[in-house]
């Protein structure tokens, strides 16, 4: 087991990316920390991994609050003595004309996905500098990279989470704390396909975009996940790694 006595808190864990995130870290031995704000669903996850063999324990957090982050670190160290892992993974979408877009909702994009990925590696840090180190997980996207028209805020706040890994990554690299950031490209969630179902954006106009001609699974970013928070990455921080089927890579319309 490649996580075998670490201790991890995944951030918008009850579906998605976060939940499958969480089931791979319990599945390689760790033991999880599933939070979101839907605490029905993350027992859900939690009786899923425990069923699995695996060790568990959920916590109800809001990321745009510091005391609730803080909450939701205190309650992993006191239950199970330490923290490893942090991967930073709740986050929202917030599209439209940006000439329209209400200050309001600006606010909760920026809320959400950056500063609370921000409050979230701060607490996490200061648990991970006395215990001699830990690792971090950001998870950005391919629009952190590449603009999208009509989605000014989340890529504003994306391509802000993968400066603020770099940053953390160099800050921290002397206290042996590594922080990297995944950046996926379209995946398979709940999110994605109801968008795709409300015509905000086209599957057909991602395959012919994407060189693999599919769309992600969200087992394709949790293996990725699960190699970054192991020690066969211990010479990876700093790192914004895109998994796309080749999105970013093409260039041709």
């Amino acid at each position: 087991m490649k996580l075998k006595n670490k201790v991890a808190v995944v951030t918008g864990a009850s579906k998605g990316i976060g939940k499958a995130v969480a089931l791979a870290f319990a599945r390689e031995g760790a033991s999880v920390v599933p939070a979101s704000r839907t605490p029905a669903a993350l027992e859900d996850v939690v009786r899923e991994i425990r069923a699995a063999g695996g060790e568990a324990s959920a916590v109800s957090v809001d990321v745009r609050s510091v005391d609730s982050i803080n909450a939701l670190v205190k309650k992993a160290v006191d239950r199970y003595g330490r923290l490893d892992l942090l991967v930073n993974n709740a986050g929202i979408t917030m599209g439209g004309p940006s000439e329209d877009l209400a200050p309001e909702d600006w606010r909760a994009a920026l809320e959400t996905d950056l500063f609370g990925v921000f409050y979230a590696c701060q607490a996490a840090a200061r648990v991970m500098i006395p215990q001699g180190g830990g690792n971090i997980i950001n998870i950005s996207s391919v629009n952190g990279i590449l603009a999208a028209p009509r989605r000014a805020a989340y890529c504003a706040s994306k391509a802000a989470v993968n400066e603020l890994t770099k940053v953390l990554a160099i800050e921290w690299a002397d206290r042996k704390i590594r922080v990297n950031a995944i950046a996926p490209g379209y995946v398979r969630t709940e999110l994605v396909e109801d968008v795709i179902h409300k015509g905000a954006i086209s599957l057909e106009a991602i395959l012919k975009r994407t060189p693999q001609g599919r769309i992600g699974e969200v087992g394709d970013i949790a293996s990725l996940a699960v190699y970054m928070a192991g020690d066969e990455s211990s010479y990876m921080t700093g790192s914004i790694v895109n998994i796309d089927g080749g999105w970013l890579a093409y260039g041709y319309l």
